[in-house]
């Protein structure tokens, strides 16, 4: 079974994104709300992607600046996935280390689906 670490999401998107990961591929999602959270996840586990929201929905952090943090502590072989609508802050992410991501409103798009499968498949 596949690990998932969901970062920074909404009581809105996290049920959604969850639900889409779990019917869709054999994997369990541990959620972290807050960006110090993740990392203390990250200290004690291994996971084969982590889905970060741009913005922390519970501290206002920005999910770029975990996603340099994740890497420049070694964390180099952990696929890093970004949700943003805005194409500059994906960019952004992938030059930092990010795998492509997606934007909340192309969550139940069957291309989604195909992204996650690259990790989770």
């Amino acid at each position: 079974m596949k690990e998932v670490l969901i970062v920074g999401h909404c009581d809105k998107d996290h049920p959604q994104i969850t639900s889409l990961i779990e019917n869709n591929f054999s994997a369990k999602v541990t959620r972290a709300k807050l960006i110090e959270e993740a990392k203390g996840f990250l200290e004690k586990q291994k996971y084969d992607l982590v889905i970060i929201n741009r913005i922390g929905a519970f501290d206002g952090h920005s999910g770029l600046e975990l996603i340099k943090e994740i890497k420049k502590e070694g964390n180099k072989n952990i696929p890093l996935m970004m949700v943003t609508n805005y194409k500059d802050q994906m960019d952004l992410a992938i030059e930092n280390g990010a795998v492509m991501g997606y934007g909340k409103e192309k969550l139940h798009d069957n291309d989604t689906i195909t992204l996650l499968g690259r990790y989770l498949g």
